[in-house]
């Protein structure tokens, strides 16, 4: 009964350990994926901050919050694969 026992337990920190390697490999897909769109994102908020202040009637809080709404829609809309007109 004791060996069975032991073998039930081994087979359970097998499982246990081969569930953790997955979840850590779809952890870094998801850090890669989230990436690209940080890296869009940031790209789209610098952009749109520098052609904002150019204009002399727009403060930086007005700019600020602008890009940050217009860079999150459209990113949302590209996770989304929906097209923005």
């Amino acid at each position: 009964m004791a060996k069975k026992m032991m073998a039930v337990f081994l087979m359970c920190i097998v499982v246990v350990a081969t569930l953790q390697f997955v979840m850590a490999n779809e952890e870094d897909g998801v850090t890669k994926y989230e990436a690209k769109f940080d890296a869009k994102y940031k790209s789209c908020y610098e952009t749109c901050e520098k052609e904002c202040l150019r204009n002399d009637t727009n403060g930086e809080s007005f700019c600020e919050v602008k890009c940050d709404e217009d860079c999150s829609e459209k990113e949302a809309a590209d996770k989304l694969h929906i097209e923005l007109h």
